[in-house]
């Protein structure tokens, strides 16, 4: 076998070796520290398929609540403007019926009688006291059973609790119930009504209908004349109001709501929503209590502040009631501003607007418990949805994890068993595609498992057969070549075929050099020691002269030493004065940079003052422009604002077909009165922009005054810098020669040093050499004769 053959053969053992290294061996599956795959997928799927499901189930709830919040303060809101809007138009009505009642001829007849009566008996100049006393019986100027008939038909026919007339002096002339009073003209609304022609009285319980009401008075004149002939005073029940409301809002209305309108004059309700059995008609209390009816009151104050926003609305009424307000809003109703306000009070919400062309305020209010319930049931069908579809993803994720985990855990069992042994379990081929190429896979590894190991049976066999014959062809090598290591060169292995025979080729080699070398030693260790005898004495002499001339060489180089010691000492000092001349030079002619580097900003800050005194005094000059603008502005914004009020005016005359008209100029005055206030704002910013200007052009001369002193101050520092720079360079250049010559003696020393401690290193390496090449030469000996004694011992010869 050669040599190459037997490294092929180490290869293949040292890969069969690694083989069987890596091939763990086989135990059972540790079961620890892992956890079954469907229950991990149940672990993973199942939160992220419930999270967005409970997520989007809580924003839907959120969301819905929020919405239904909003909804019933939308309702709120409705009711309150839709009971104020009733109140207007019943207001409305009821002094349309009044003036159709007037018109009528019969009641003309009357008035025209009765002004004509009191003319005639001149009872104006009567007093009250006796006027009363002479009608007490009948309270009427003359009795009218037509006349009174006629209003009690129109009291019934429309719901109200009474109504009578005066003549233009006061007298009662007809009624519709029984009255207390003959002479009205003491009375505040018959005052009120033939001064304003209209007039509506506050809430109050009126003892002549024996109810909670409100009294309308009018005045009643001729047509197509401005004369008051006699004031008509109409009682409108509680009853007819809450009445009308409850018919607009019965769809609306829930168990704990109310709907109010209130006289912001007194506090009183004149009605109140919803009616029942046990509703009591005569009560005029405020849901709310006083607090509620004052925030009315405040809130109806606020009318007309067109300027203002309902934001400063807000602030004032939290300021003026204490009460917590939700929001605070503007509309209008047939033109006419109507305030609406939201406001929480002990549990309860209340929506608050003002009525057109009153002093009243329609409030509705609900339990604060309606809101919390708001959207309840949606938010339990939200509930009961998000449950079912969490079961729903639970089993479906659960089905879904078991049919995925299945054939891995079967495909787990038969690793168990292949761990445990059994390499003829295979797995069954099922489930997923990935689960079948892993379950391939798996028994692919298998069969090659099986097949490494058949193998390794097979070469480690034929490898032990090897190792045997091995051993026995090395024990015999040992005992052909044993008497080698005693010294005998002549003794030779016998050649044979295999790994043992190239070794004991190889060893013949060996002891074939070794025989050679050991005869040539022989002979060199002879020659060797003659040679060195014969010429130990001269090498010893020249060693002894070579020690004497070091020593000489010595004694000068230190003498040459000391002197170049000294010359380098006067040349060091005078180099430090050098140096010290140059750093004052430098430091001199840096300072005279810098002080013109001074004098050249100080120009050019004088140049950018100047241009910056020029700046200033054009932005005055714009400042001016901008002024003469502003008034420019003013004046249109004054133009603007008139023509919006005569754009108003004429709307007006329009009537309802100007309207919109009327909204645009009443922006268009806004404006132009926010265009004034811009003006003058600007005005103002503009007069102290020239007033600073003024002050910096100022301030800005003084620095230009005290640059031009600075400099001159600078200029006469630079000249005498510029005289000291000259003696500087002076005295440089007279200590720069003595430097120089002195450097050039220092170099001729360190020259002449060099050269004679060349020559004294020079001495003493060849006093060492020759004593080193003595003692070598006397080791060689030595080392000589060793070696003949122990080549002696080897046997080169049979």
């Amino acid at each position: 076998m050669t040599a190459q053959d037997y490294t092929l053969k180490n290869d293949k053992l040292q890969r069969l070796s690694f083989l069987r290294r890596g091939i763990p061996r086989i135990s059972k599956v540790d079961k620890k520290g892992g956890r079954p795959l469907g229950r991990q997928l149940l672990q993973t799927l199942l939160p992220v398929t419930l999270l967005p499901l409970a997520v989007a189930s809580g924003l839907g709830i959120v969301i819905t609540k929020r919405a239904e919040n909003e909804d019933v303060v939308f309702a709120l809101k409705q009711e309150a403007f839709l009971a104020s809007e009733v109140a207007s138009f019943f207001v409305a009505d009821s002094f349309q019926v009044v003036e159709n009642l007037v018109i009528s001829p019969s009641i003309q007849q009357a008035l025209n009688q009765a002004n004509a009566k009191v003319e005639e008996d001149k009872l104006s100049e009567q007093s009250v006291e006796a006027l009363e006393q002479q009608f007490a019986q009948t309270k009427l100027l003359a009795p009218n059973a037509v006349i009174n008939q006629y209003l009690a038909d129109i009291v019934a026919a429309e719901g109200l609790g009474e109504i009578f007339f005066t003549e233009q002096a006061g007298f009662t002339v007809g009624i519709s119930n029984p009255i207390d009073d003959f002479v009205q003209s003491d009375e505040d609304w018959w005052l009120q009504a033939k001064q304003f022609g209209q007039y509506v009285e506050p809430v109050k319980f009126d003892n002549s209908a024996n109810v909670v009401s409100v009294s309308i008075s009018s005045a009643i004149t001729p047509t197509g004349s401005e004369d008051v002939i006699g004031v008509v005073k109409s009682v409108l029940p509680q009853q007819v109001l809450s009445t009308q409301i409850a018919t607009y809002l019965s769809n609306s209305i829930g168990e704990t709501q109310a709907v109010q309108v209130v006289d912001v004059r007194n506090g009183l309700a004149l009605a109140t929503v919803p009616l029942t059995e046990n509703t009591d008609t005569d009560n005029a209390t405020v849901v709310g209590g006083e607090v509620i009816a004052q925030f009315a009151q405040a809130l109806s104050s606020k009318l007309g502040r067109e300027a203002d926003g309902p934001q400063i609305f807000k602030q004032e009424l939290q300021q003026e009631t204490g009460a917590k307000i939700i929001e605070v809003s503007r509309a209008t109703l047939l033109g006419k501003e109507v305030l609406q306000a939201v406001v929480s009070y002990e549990g309860r919400n209340y929506s608050l607007a003002t009525v057109t062309n009153l002093p009243w305020v329609a409030i509705s209010s609900e339990d604060a418990v309606a809101l919390d319930q708001a959207g309840m049931t949606l938010l339990v069908v939200f509930i009961v949805t998000a449950i079912i579809l969490g079961t729903a993803s639970g089993g479906l994720l659960l089905s879904l994890a078991r049919r995925l985990s299945q054939p891995l855990q079967t495909l787990t069992e038969v690793a168990q068993k292949a761990a445990g042994g059994e390499l003829d379990a295979r797995a069954i081929i099922e489930g997923t595609f990935e689960t079948q190429i892993l379950g391939r896979g798996f028994n692919n590894l298998l069969d090659q498992l099986q097949s490494s190991l058949k193998q390794q049976k097979d070469f480690a066999e034929e490898q032990r057969q090897e190792r045997e014959k091995l051993e026995n062809d090395i024990t015999q090598l040992m005992e052909e070549v044993g008497d080698a290591a005693n010294g005998d060169l002549s003794v030779r292995a016998k050649l044979s075929a295999g790994d043992v025979g190239i070794v004991a080729d190889l060893f013949n080699a060996i002891i074939e050099n070794l025989r050679d070398i050991a005869v040539n030693v022989k002979q060199s260790t002879g020659q060797v020691s003659g040679s060195l005898l014969t010429n130990e004495q001269q090498i010893l002499s020249v060693v002894e002269q070579a020690v004497e001339e070091a020593r000489s060489m010595q004694n000068t180089m230190v003498a040459v030493r000391e002197m170049s010691q000294s010359i380098q000492t006067v040349a060091q000092n005078a180099s430090e004065a050098s140096n010290l001349t140059n750093d004052t030079y430098a430091t001199v002619q840096a300072g005279s940079q810098s002080m013109e580097k001074t004098a050249d900003s100080i120009l050019e800050l004088r140049s950018t003052v100047g241009e910056t005194s020029k700046k200033i005094k054009r932005l005055g000059e714009s400042a001016q422009k901008i002024a003469q603008s502003v008034s420019l502005i003013d004046e249109i914004a004054l133009k603007t604002n008139l023509l919006a009020v005569n754009a108003s005016v004429e709307a007006s005359r329009a009537g309802e077909l100007g309207q919109g008209f009327t909204a645009v100029a009443e922006q268009v005055g806004s404006l132009a009165e926010q265009s004034a206030n811009a003006t003058k704002t600007i005005a103002q910013i503009v007069a102290d922009i020239q007033t600073e200007t003024q002050e910096v052009v100022a301030a800005i001369e003084t620095g230009t005054a005290q640059v031009v002193d600075s400099s001159s101050l600078v200029k006469m520092t630079q000249q005498q810098l510029n005289e000291v720079l000259t003696k500087s360079d002076q005295i440089n250049q007279l200590m720069q020669n003595i430097s120089d010559s002195t450097v050039n003696q220092t170099q001729a020393s360190a020259a002449v040093t060099e050269l004679i401690q060349k020559s004294a290193q020079s001495s003493e390496e060849r006093s060492h050499a020759s004593a080193q090449m003595a003692q070598a030469i006397q080791d060689t000996a030595k080392v000589a004769q060793s070696l003949q004694a122990s080549v002696k011992q080897f046997k080169v010869e049979d």
